[in-house]
């Protein structure tokens, strides 16, 4: 008898020890409601926005300037020519350049945002004594869903990276 106690001591104990709890997130939610992200991609609207009218601004002129060489036919001058060849290469430049600066700038706010949504699961994780935080769409069944914390933390802490 005695045997038989020790024995359910031990299974109780060893399905405890083994009782693993799990959170889950959908860092997609997390990251499409958060406000920081539509305020970052509000800004980077208005840049686009600017930038394609910068760009538009400079080819009206570059077209002027071509019209009015087409205009003069044969008495184009190769200097006249050559202004306008590097007329044309410099918009091109700073077409790919500010392109390349505003998909740059779009790459370090996401990116600043995802590490703030990796910090807020991980502040969770250790505040509610997670032993694992999983993906949700990882997740069939079970676990409890952190989804709307991390929201609510990433909004009460607020770290935009502009």
């Amino acid at each position: 008898m005695k045997k038989l106690a020790v024995l359910a001591l031990a299974a109780t104990m060893s399905v405890s020890a083994f009782a693993v709890n799990i959170g889950i997130v959908d860092s997609q939610e997390v990251f499409m409601k958060y406000s920081g992200t539509k305020t970052i991609q509000a800004e980077l609207v208005k840049e686009k926005e600017k930038l394609e009218n910068d760009i538009r601004s400079k080819e009206v002129e570059l077209q002027k300037l071509g019209i009015e060489l087409q205009g003069k036919g044969p008495k184009v001058t190769e200097a006249e020519k050559e202004s306008y060849n590097k007329q044309a290469q410099a918009l091109d430049k700073f077409v790919r350049e500010s392109q390349q600066k505003l998909s740059q700038k779009e790459y370090q706010s996401m990116t600043g945002i995802q590490t703030n949504i990796d910090a807020s699961i991980q502040s969770i994780a250790k505040k509610s004594k997670y032993d694992y935080v999983l993906e949700a769409g990882a997740v069939k069944f079970g676990g409890t869903d952190i989804t709307q914390q991390v929201i609510k933390m990433m909004e009460n802490t607020k770290k935009i990276d502009l």
